[in-house]
């Protein structure tokens, strides 16, 4: 089963979706969080709560942690899951620190995430850290002369080889037409939003 997970703290944004889509994953990072909650009174746990409740308890919902150091992310990720029960992950940068974090969050039962994932090195040592997903950010790899989706494929590969369980997501999609290439590269977790998903249903002759 493919997830398509919603990147958004818009709340009525997440509504819609679940209306509409077969979105059964979400995720929120600080950066996104700075744009959908600018001018409201509102933290940014004290929306995932929110989130928590619109989306129910047994949904995967993606956190991101705010620490650098090692320490500080285990206990920004023991916060988040105490604070938003359910079905909720922590997200971990691919760092010496993230790995730490990973590893020991693993033998605390709090699964990650392991994000900025830009090369098969960095997915394999995430995922033998612990990591029950590795996200690689295919619109940095190509603005940076880069082949996002050949990185993609390439952890695919040797995932499949090495009968490694950790999912794949493609993370830092722009389009539609980047969902499709994701997924026949072997991404099994692909972030969207609305307005991809709206596009990704919407096609001229079924219109006529």
């Amino acid at each position: 089963m493919i997830q398509y997970c919603l990147v958004t703290y818009d709340l009525e944004m997440v509504k819609k979706a679940i209306d509409y889509y077969p979105v059964n994953c979400f995720a929120m990072n600080p950066s996104i969080a700075v744009n959908d909650l600018k001018g409201k009174s509102i933290t940014f746990l004290e929306a995932s709560k929110k989130y928590r409740q619109i989306i129910g308890k047994e949904m995967p919902l993606y956190i991101e942690v705010m620490g650098d150091t090692a320490e500080e992310m285990i206990e920004d990720a023991r916060r988040i899951v105490r604070e938003v029960p359910g079905n909720t992950l922590v997200k971990i940068p691919a760092t010496e620190a993230g790995l730490i974090a990973i590893k020991k969050l693993r033998s605390e039962g709090i699964s990650s995430s392991c994000t900025a994932i830009f090369d098969l090195n960095q997915a394999l040592l995430a995922s033998e850290a612990g990591a029950v997903c590795v996200a690689v950010y295919v619109s940095r790899l190509d603005k940076s002369g880069y082949d996002g989706m050949a990185v993609v494929k390439e952890i695919s590969k040797a995932f499949k080889q090495r009968g490694i369980k950790t999912l794949i997501c493609a993370a830092s999609l722009k389009t539609s037409k980047d969902v499709e290439r994701a997924i026949l590269s072997g991404a099994q977790n692909v972030t969207v939003d609305l307005h991809m998903l709206e596009d990704m249903m919407a096609h001229s002759i079924t219109t006529r």
